[in-house]
């Protein structure tokens, strides 16, 4: 991949209101979650690099789904919480082989 072809990739936050305020002001495309078609789209747009969802929308979705959001890699989703997350962890180790948050 061309560095103008990385250049291209977006990020994208996709929840509630109150989730993607915060997002939008930062000046990133944002979406109001409406419906599981939309994690399915944002999957398959190739100029998005990195969606970014919170927990509760990331709960919300079909196992189906949950499912392809954890294993994509061109988008990458990050799932935020204010609890740990062993999904982070396991895409952290998937992604550079090492577990950082070990003790």
């Amino acid at each position: 991949m061309s560095t103008e072809q990385t250049a291209r990739q977006s990020v994208v936050a996709i929840g509630d209101d109150e989730f993607i305020m915060g997002f939008r002001l930062a000046g990133l495309q944002s979406i109001h979650y409406r419906a599981e078609e939309d994690m399915m789209t944002l999957l398959r747009d190739q100029s998005i690099g990195i969606i970014i969802t919170s927990k509760e929308t990331f709960d919300s979705l079909s196992d189906n789904r949950k499912y392809d959001a954890l294993k994509s890699i061109r988008p990458v989703v990050v799932v935020v919480s204010s609890e740990p997350q062993e999904e982070l962890r396991k895409m952290i180790i998937r992604s550079i082989g090492v577990d950082l948050l070990k003790e």
